[in-house]
């Protein structure tokens, strides 16, 4: 699957993320996790090292800007994750990662034997995992 969705963001002109192998540190990625208090899915964690962040078809994928984060906005999945938890839209066993036209997309936590998380999209089952999210927003 991960070749899939390589070969994918390197010719879907929609898809716009940082180069293959530019992402963030396993630092900043356990800094997000602690403060959110949510441990992300290997699979997200896996495009956080690679990719980092960006957007498909302009929608934005949250990711961790390596900036403060009491200090960071936009779409820094700390930032939106904390505010859409104090303005009652998602809760602490939730972690948002796009907010689309479509919906609000989120990991649910639940008991895993895989370290993987599905995704929801308001409330409804989206995809098995992180990967199969994207692919899925690629195809439309």
């Amino acid at each position: 699957m991960i070749d899939e969705l390589k070969k994918k963001i390197a010719s879907t002109k929609g898809v716009d993320f940082a180069p293959f192998g530019e992402g963030i540190s396993d630092e900043w990625i356990t800094k997000a996790e602690e403060r959110l208090h949510f441990i992300f899915p290997e699979t997200y964690k896996w495009w956080l090292k690679n990719y980092m962040g960006g957007e498909i078809y302009g929608e934005e994928i949250f990711s961790i800007y390596g900036l403060d984060f009491d200090r960071v906005v936009g779409g820094d999945v700390v930032y939106i994750n904390e505010l859409n938890r104090e303005e009652g839209f998602s809760n602490s066993d939730q972690l948002v990662i796009c907010e689309g036209e479509d919906g609000m997309f989120y990991f649910q936590k639940q008991e895993s034997l895989t370290n993987e998380l599905a995704v929801f999209r308001d409330g409804e089952y989206y995809a098995s995992d992180f990967i199969k999210f994207l692919i899925k927003r690629i195809d439309g």
